[in-house]
């Protein structure tokens, strides 16, 4: 869940939630004994819902996302592609898709970025991606998300 947590925190410009709903479950235990190795979190903000589900018994890799606003939808499908959906009333939308180019070094490397950012060849802004603030959030998402599912209560934030 913490890819989901990341995104959202960072998409909310560090907002912390107002409340952390989770659901675990092992569903192969032949291959993963010793941890859930499913969960669907609830992370509820004043202005948004976001549902993370996490999961290591699909039969696939997903990385995908999918945004929901007033007058349509957005979905990564992977790193590089996005569908935009407009909607045209309740049962219609014009789609269009986008190709994303690579982000320049020391980007697509988290190693190397890193290195960057010791040196101070590059200054993250608040709440990036892979900035302390924007982490320190998810942690508390995924820390409420474990009690949650260990207590089969929604944790809510101060």
């Amino acid at each position: 869940g913490c890819y989901g947590a990341n995104l959202m925190t960072w998409l909310m410009n560090g907002e912390s939630p107002i409340s952390v709903t989770a659901i675990t479950q092992q569903l192969q235990p032949e291959n993963n004994p010793k941890v859930e190795d499913d969960a669907t979190i609830i992370v509820n903000y004043s202005t948004a819902q976001v549902i993370i589900q996490a999961s290591w018994n699909w039969p696939i890799g997903r990385k995908d996302m999918e945004i929901y606003g007033e007058t349509g939808a957005i979905f990564a499908d992977n790193r590089h592609q996005l569908r935009i959906r407009l909607a045209e009333g309740y049962d219609g939308f014009d789609e269009r898709t986008l190709q994303l180019p690579e982000l320049p070094a020391p980007y697509p490397d988290p190693f190397l970025l890193l290195k960057a950012v010791i040196r101070d060849e590059i200054q993250l802004p608040p709440f990036d991606l892979y900035s302390l603030e924007n982490n320190m959030i998810v942690m508390d998402i995924l820390q409420a998300a474990k009690e949650s599912a260990e207590t089969g209560k929604t944790v809510y934030f101060k």
